[in-house]
Formats: structure tokens, sequence, C-alpha cells
């Protein structure tokens, strides 16, 4: 990932967060014909037997994508976070329109899980998105021969992380008058990702991102 280093976000842990709070990310490898083959699903940051981060997710077996993820298949997977257009009107001088963003990129190599791996790994990703429902429902809730048998649709896998590259282009080369204009211009958008956007701005300047 071609990234200035004005914008790089390189502490490993600020990283991994970023992922857990923008798992559904897409999932890229490359097709036996050459072709890339890409996949938008949740993809998990979790801990395995000796405390090593990898990333685990799942794919129908109705997605053919699931047939390259074979023993140590390279494999590229991207996570977005909030993002925005910047016009150059916001700013007290002439220059061009540019776009704030978030992202963390992961390439690493896949393998298939067992079944009994895979069952696990749902626990504990319908646990997580449930946490927040009014009536949660568990993977424990269901009868192990009802599991059982929707698992026959899935595949599920892990991906080690070999690399993992971090931008945060959040205009740090602005200086503090025009720094403050675009984050008060994000917050008059009206979009949802523009503000969460501001918000990031000016919590990492805080002196001036009120």
């Amino acid at each position: 990932m071609y990234i200035p280093k004005t914008f790089q976000e390189t502490d490993r842990e600020t990283l991994y967060q970023f992922i857990r709070d923008n798992s559904f990310g897409l999932l890229v490898t490359t097709g036996n014909d050459g072709v890339p083959v890409a996949t938008h699903i949740p993809i998990e940051l979790q801990p395995d037997a000796n405390g090593q981060f990898r990333l685990v997710g799942h794919l129908s077996k109705a997605n053919p994508q699931w047939k390259l993820l074979s023993s140590d298949t390279p494999a590229l997977a991207v996570f977005s976070g909030a993002h925005s257009y910047i016009s150059s009107s916001w700013y007290d001088h002439v220059n061009v329109p540019t776009w704030n963003y978030l992202a963390v990129q992961v390439t690493g190599r896949t393998s298939i899980l067992s079944e009994d791996e895979a069952l696990e790994v749902l626990r504990q990703q319908v646990d997580k998105y449930e946490a927040h429902s009014k009536c949660p429902v568990s993977v424990d809730s269901m009868t192990e021969d009802y599991v059982r048998k929707e698992m026959r649709g899935i595949v599920a896998f892990t991906m080690t992380i070999d690399s993992i590259q971090g931008v945060a282009k959040l205009s740090q080369n602005r200086d503090d008058k025009n720094y403050q204009n675009i984050v008060s211009e994000l917050r008059q958008t009206g979009n949802s990702g523009a503000a969460e956007l501001a918000d990031e701005m000016a919590a990492r300047r805080p002196e001036v991102g009120k």
C-alpha cells in the first residue's frame, strides 16, 4: 500500500484495534487464471493457541473463492474506516481537492480450518455482534444438529499476519487554521462518515480540532 510518511500509522495495537472496530473487510486472492478474486466479509482478529494474532473468517461454499484458500495461499485483507471528500474551498489558499481516510491492509497466507475450529470461529463471531442486541442469540442457544447442518454451507479459514500497514490521511500536512476549518466543514456536511472523520481529526489535534 502506498503511504506517504506523513500519513503512516505504525503503532501495532492501534492497527489491531482498527481491525476490531472495522472488521467488515475485503478478502483478496489470486485465481488460478491470474485474475484477482475478492469478497466482502466480516474478518476477525483473534489470537491463536500460541497467543499470536491472526485473521479468521468464513466464506459460503457457493463462493468459489474458498477453493483458493488452501494451505499457505497468499492473500490480502483490506479494512476501511471513515473517509470523506475534502474540498479545496475549505482552505485559505489555492490548492487541489483531496480525500481523507483511514485504512489498514494485511498480507498473509490462508489455510482452511477444521469443522470444530470453524464452530469456534462462528461462536465467537456471533457473540461479538450480538453483544448489544435486545434479544441476543448465540450458537450455543441452537441445537448442535442444526448448527452442524448449517455449517455444511460454509468454509472457515485463518490468515497469518505477515505484514500490516495502516494509513491515516487526516490533513496532518495542514496548518492549524486550515486543519480546524476542515474539521468544521466536515461536521457541517450532515454526513455521518464525515462527522466520524472530523471526530478522529479533532482527537488527534485536540488543541485546534474543537
